[in-house]
């Protein structure tokens, strides 16, 4: 006697949208605790993250203080899974980040091949129709966060869609 079973996960554009929306809460508590990003600065780049995500288009964002001297202080990494089925849907927190007004919060995310494959006319095609905030560029910024402590967070999924946060420090 055998058995096979097929499963098959499926998530929606509002489970994309639930889960970038706590990203958004981790990163407006952060803005606010080190003075360093505004409410608009947090819904704007948001907005952009949210667009990005629903088209498959981001694999990784990292949130990142650095101080005066541009050295990292804290870092919160967050890797995307399209299959996150069974993860807990954590609450957002741990975001009480040293106020560091001289310094710098950055938002880097990291995009797909499918986004950099794109030519640029069908890149600004699609930053007009979708009604892109930002502009989003190649970056230099080191995002593995090398001689920091890693320290797991939280995870926040709907539906088979996550976002898995790893804090540095």
């Amino acid at each position: 006697m055998s058995f096979s079973s097929t499963h098959t996960t499926t998530y929606t554009v509002a489970d994309i949208r639930r889960v970038v929306d706590n990203f958004a809460a981790d990163f407006s508590m952060v803005g606010q605790a080190t003075g360093l990003a505004s409410r608009d600065v947090v819904s704007r780049t948001v907005s952009d993250l949210k667009i990005f995500a629903e088209y498959g288009y981001i694999t990784e964002v990292n949130l990142i203080l650095r101080d005066a001297q541009g050295i990292t202080v804290r870092a919160a990494k967050y890797k995307v899974s399209t299959a996150a089925i069974g993860w807990p849907n954590d609450r957002p927190g741990s975001n009480i980040w040293p106020r560091t007004a001289t310094g710098s919060l950055a938002v880097v995310a990291t995009f797909t091949n499918g986004w950099w494959d794109k030519p640029d006319a069908q890149k600004e095609a699609f930053k007009s129709a979708t009604g892109l905030n930002s502009i989003w560029v190649r970056s230099s910024i080191d995002t593995s966060f090398a001689g920091m402590t890693a320290t797991f967070a939280q995870q926040y999924s709907s539906n088979g869609y996550g976002w898995q946060r790893t804090n540095y420090s």
